[in-house]
């Protein structure tokens, strides 16, 4: 999946002389978290988000910018205070801010997101915004597949050579200790786990096998030091 096939197009954006109250208030009235900042109608300079605007004196969260901060980080603290007490986007927003190409994978975008920590990334061609991908879009693109009914018909042997292939080719999974049985599309597992982990991906890979209606199980916990099996969960 890329990027440009779950974007928002023309996301609502602001310009730098926009005010701070004006901004905060398109945010408010069209239930979104950021505002890309453009230039020009579409030439990306920074982006907004309501986390920008949680320091502020006018609710007394501002941090103190106090005189020895400022002998000893000038620069420093007179950013803080424009950060902090701007009342206009241009001083508030983060920039420059990363950004990623609409063609890009999916991947790559919620890679960039867990890294940086945001909730949002701005997508560009070149340095014109098209688009903003958020955490709402790919929560809509996995909901979607999600729904997504399995409409494959499959043997309840073809069933269990698939769910035996995903547990032989997993590195993690218990291999020569369970057993599986399909009827009717309802797949059973017993035999012997090392963890409460494993016997919950084993149920999860039997979960994830087409044709596969539910799953039951009756697996038994083993001590990897003592050997000892404390019967099933």
């Amino acid at each position: 999946m890329h990027i440009k096939d779950i974007m928002t197009v023309n996301p609502i954006t602001v310009a730098p002389e926009t005010t701070l109250s004006d901004a905060a208030r398109i945010m408010l009235d069209q239930h979104v978290s950021a505002l890309p900042v453009v230039i020009g109608g579409d030439v990306l300079r920074g982006i907004i988000t309501d986390g920008d605007l949680l320091r502020r004196p006018e609710l007394d969260t501002a941090p103190d910018i106090g005189w020895w901060r400022g002998f000893l980080a000038p620069e420093t603290s007179a950013s803080a205070f424009v950060k902090t007490r701007g009342r206009h986007v241009g001083e508030v927003m983060t920039a420059p801010v990363r950004s990623i190409a609409a063609d890009a994978a999916l991947g790559d975008a919620v890679a960039l997101m867990a890294k940086l920590h945001i909730k949002q990334v701005p997508v560009v061609n070149g340095d014109r915004l098209v688009g903003l991908l958020a955490r709402r879009n790919i929560l809509a693109a996995l909901v979607d597949r999600l729904l997504v009914v399995d409409d494959v018909v499959r043997s309840d042997d073809a069933i269990t050579t698939a769910i035996r292939h995903a547990i032989a080719t997993s590195k993690w999974a218990p291999k020569g200790t369970i057993n599986i049985a399909v009827k009717d599309g309802v797949a059973m597992l017993s035999g012997s786990v090392f963890s409460e982990a494993e016997r919950q991906a084993l149920v999860v890979i039997a979960e994830n096998s087409a044709g596969v209606r539910s799953v039951s199980e009756d697996l038994a916990l083993i001590d990897p030091v003592s050997g000892y099996a404390y019967g099933s969960f």
